[in-house]
């Protein structure tokens, strides 16, 4: 890297260290946050950007030190701003800079993944594009949970108002409805997200469909429970309806009876 080249053993730890901190704390941070590593090499770049994913903005920019005393200096310059500065854990020499952050990723694996860096960088590829597809996984799962547990809670406990089923069969049904939306929610995040992370040419297509997709789901979920509603409705009306008819088929029934019986027939 640019800022890296005075030496080249020194150039292949720094592009090293980048990749195995984003990675760890990708994972660490979990599904609210991702880790970039940006291409802009200059002077003032971070190594390492965190962004929040629900609004995209950057809440931090890294610089990483593969020496602590470097990371020392780099804290306590003007250069970097208001930057955090971090260094591998590990070190002969630890920084006494109470500015200096200590990476989970050792200096044993920074020197190993500068050994082959086309290796740490498919290494951070994969286990970051997993991390997004766990993250995309988990989201589906608690999205589908949640729509499935509404559509068949309301078709259930409506059902069980109307007297077709007891309370005890309807609380199970929603549980097996739920727990199948919960899976089929998982598998379809996960596959989303796994098409564009292996595949990025894909993505502009993705971001495309994306939006009519989540309009079109939308739709469907307000209109299954109006649906279900209307149903309930209609299921009330019809029976009101007989129960009605019922009541003057027996009246009438007795009214025959009764001028039958005045006439002697």
């Amino acid at each position: 890297m640019a800022r890296l080249a005075k030496s080249p053993t020194r150039s292949r730890e720094g592009f090293a260290f980048e990749y195995l901190d984003a990675l760890d704390q990708q994972l660490h941070l979990g599904s609210r946050y991702r880790v970039e590593v940006p291409s802009v090499t200059g002077k003032n770049s971070p190594d390492i950007r965190v962004r929040a994913r629900s609004s995209g903005k950057v809440v931090q920019e890294q610089q990483l030190k593969v020496n602590s005393q470097e990371a020392g200096r780099a804290a306590n310059s003007q250069v970097y701003g208001k930057q955090e500065v971090r260094t591998p854990k590990g070190q002969a020499h630890q920084s006494t800079n109470p500015h200096v952050r200590k990476s989970n990723v050792s200096e044993a694996e920074v020197s190993k993944g500068s050994s082959n860096p086309n290796q740490a960088i498919r290494s951070y590829q994969f286990k970051a594009a997993i991390a997004e597809i766990s993250s995309a996984a988990a989201a589906g799962a608690i999205t589908g949970a949640v729509a499935a547990l509404l559509i068949s809670g309301l078709e259930h406990f409506l059902a069980v108002e109307r007297g077709e089923m007891e309370i005890d069969q309807a609380i199970a049904a929603v549980f097996f409805d739920t727990l199948q939306g919960t899976f089929a929610g998982a598998a379809s995040g996960a596959v989303f997200a796994a098409i564009p992370a292996f595949f990025p040419a894909l993505i502009p297509i993705f971001n495309i469909v994306a939006v009519p997709l989540m309009a079109i789901g939308a739709f469907q979920l307000v209109n299954q429970v109006f649906q279900i509603l209307d149903h309930h409705e209609s299921v009330k009306r019809n029976a009101l309806i007989d129960q009605v008819y019922q009541q003057d088929a027996q009246f009438f029934d007795g009214f025959d009876k009764r001028v039958a019986d005045y006439l002697g027939i």
